[in-house]
């Protein structure tokens, strides 16, 4: 009986428009942050093709005009020299050949930068627009990389040497996962409660209650059912954002000749989101058989889904926050002294989510019990 609860639960929830509401949310997060993120940024630093005239010490972490002049300036006559130029797509970044055509535009290009006077931020912008499109679009001079490939150029040292250390100790992926974790578990934790909040209560609306509250199935199938197959079906759509990200990684991973953990993303969807999703669902079908509305559900994870948003970097346990938040991008040593608390917290809100699990089983038992009596009472009344 509990397989059929299960598979009944899951084809319920695959007809439901709460699914597509939370397929949708995912995966706009997911390419909106995390992807976006990552697209902005890159992952593996490109050597800069000149380097700036400031000494360390006097360098600040800032970009003017100036800087992005000269950035522009020098890598154009870079690319002009080297006959070819720096091109992003998705995640990664390479080398790609320009045609005559292209190289004879840069060179008309440095001569009109050469007797320009850029007055504002904007101005640049129109001229280097024009360069992009000359060079076919995705390159360092569209006004979407251009400013992180002046900082890029400017911390080259120090970000490879972050680098370096990611793939040695955490093949790539395990970082990158963390970051993944973070930004899927803000989003998995806000909408999974619009597919969960109403598992128990819809029935009330098909007005099946009677039928369920006087059947043979015991309450802990019933409830267990339900709750396994709303885990299966948000688990599922956990599993293929995960994969596609992995897949992007392995793209990376082919074009830059560095490995990468295939299991990286996985491990912390399991370890880091899992919890965030039982605990979800326990918490909804607790407070939905409290106040038999799936409304209410909504309302109170609406606000501790925004308390719980406060601390970007888990510090200590926090046994009050449901989900992590770990949004850097950090070798595993510099992570470890964060793990501890991290893991316990994980542990914590596990145990939290089967205790209110059986509260829920409790619930419902309580109030299959008082429909039963009522409808025994009914029928006595009619014969």
């Amino acid at each position: 009986m509990l397989r059929e609860i299960f598979l009944k639960q899951v084809k319920e929830q695959i007809k439901s428009l709460s699914i597509l509401i939370l397929i949708v949310s995912i995966f706009l997060f997911y390419y909106t942050q995390f992807i976006g993120d990552i697209k902005r940024d890159g992952i593996k630093p490109m050597p800069p093709r000149f380097k700036y005239s400031t000494t360390d010490d006097l360098a600040v972490k800032g970009v003017t005009l100036e800087d992005h002049i000269e950035y522009a300036y020098n890598t154009m006559k870079a690319d002009y020299n080297s006959g070819d130029t720096l091109r992003i797509k998705g995640i990664n970044m390479f080398y790609e050949k320009i045609n005559e055509e292209q190289r004879k535009f840069l060179e008309e290009a440095i001569i009109e930068m050469e007797d320009i006077d850029f007055q504002t931020i904007d101005e640049y912008y129109g001229f280097i627009d024009k360069v992009d499109r000359a060079l076919g679009g995705n390159t360092v001079y569209s006004n979407e990389n251009n400013f992180s490939s002046v900082i890029g150029s400017k911390y080259y040292e120090e970000d490879i040497e972050t680098y370096n250390a990611i793939l040695k100790e955490d093949k790539v992926t395990n970082a990158y996962g963390r970051l993944f974790a973070d930004y899927i578990g803000i989003a998995i934790s806000f909408f999974a409660v619009f597919v969960t909040a109403f598992s128990l209560t819809k029935d009330k609306r098909y007005n099946c209650n009677e039928l369920i509250y006087t059947t043979r199935v015991s309450s802990y199938k019933y409830v267990l059912g339900k709750y396994l197959g709303d885990m299966a079906i948000i688990s599922l759509i956990l599993f293929l954002v995960t994969g596609h990200g992995t897949w992007i990684f392995h793209g990376f991973s082919k074009l830059t000749g560095d490995p990468i953990s295939y299991g990286g993303f996985f491990k912390y969807s399991i370890v880091w989101i899992i919890p965030t999703i039982m605990f979800v669902t326990s918490l909804s079908y607790v407070i939905q058989l409290i106040f038999d509305n799936g409304i209410v559900s909504i309302i109170v994870q609406f606000f501790y889904w925004i308390y719980s948003m406060k601390n970007l970097i888990s510090q200590g346990i926090q046994p009050t926050k449901y989900f992590i938040r770990f949004n850097k991008i950090i070798p595993h040593s510099e992570f470890q002294p964060f793990m501890k608390g991290i893991y316990l917290n994980r542990i914590l809100f596990t145990i939290f989510s089967l205790i209110l699990l059986f509260l829920a089983i409790k619930l419902w038992d309580r109030k299959r019990g008082e429909m039963s009596s009522g409808y025994k009472t009914r029928k006595k009344d009619i014969l």
